[in-house]
């Protein structure tokens, strides 16, 4: 038997609960987040763990675990100082895993990132969002810049 707590626990529980066809996805991240915060630990056997390492290597494995990580976060990076410190390229890349539009105007609005009228609201193509705040991060640098000189 192991026991199984903190990341452990929570990835056995989103792969037990994954496993039910009649589950609906954000239905089981939801469960999981709760069932999560009420066990305090869990033991399985050896066997259970090890379908759990081999089943849990997939790509189909890798977007549950992205899409059970929980709400965006537009703290997660500082993108002006992605930008920098390692560069134009490196805040390309990292805007690039983001994946909605929604989380990049969510990241622009917490970061101060200012965005032209048309990108803020509406449908837009997510690789001109990305443009723009990636547009909206130069500004802020170049103005930072100009004002402290």
């Amino acid at each position: 038997m192991s026991k199984l707590i903190g990341k452990r626990k929570q990835d056995y529980l989103a792969h037990v609960i994954g496993q039910e066809p009649s589950v609906d996805a954000k239905i089981a991240v939801n469960l999981t987040e709760r069932l999560d915060g009420a066990i305090r630990s869990l033991r399985v056997t050896k066997a259970d763990l090890a379908t759990l390492k081999v089943v849990g290597t997939g790509p189909k494995a890798k977007a549950a675990a992205k899409q059970a990580a929980g709400p965006f976060d537009p703290y997660a990076f500082n993108a002006i100082l992605v930008f920098k410190r390692a560069g134009r390229d490196a805040l390309i890349e990292k805007l690039g895993e983001i994946e909605e539009t929604s989380h990049l105007r969510q990241l622009a609005e917490a970061q101060l990132i200012g965005l032209d009228k048309d990108m803020r609201l509406g449908p837009v193509a997510i690789e001109d969002l990305r443009e723009a705040v990636l547009r909206g991060v130069e500004r802020l640098v170049a103005d930072r810049r100009a004002a402290a000189s």
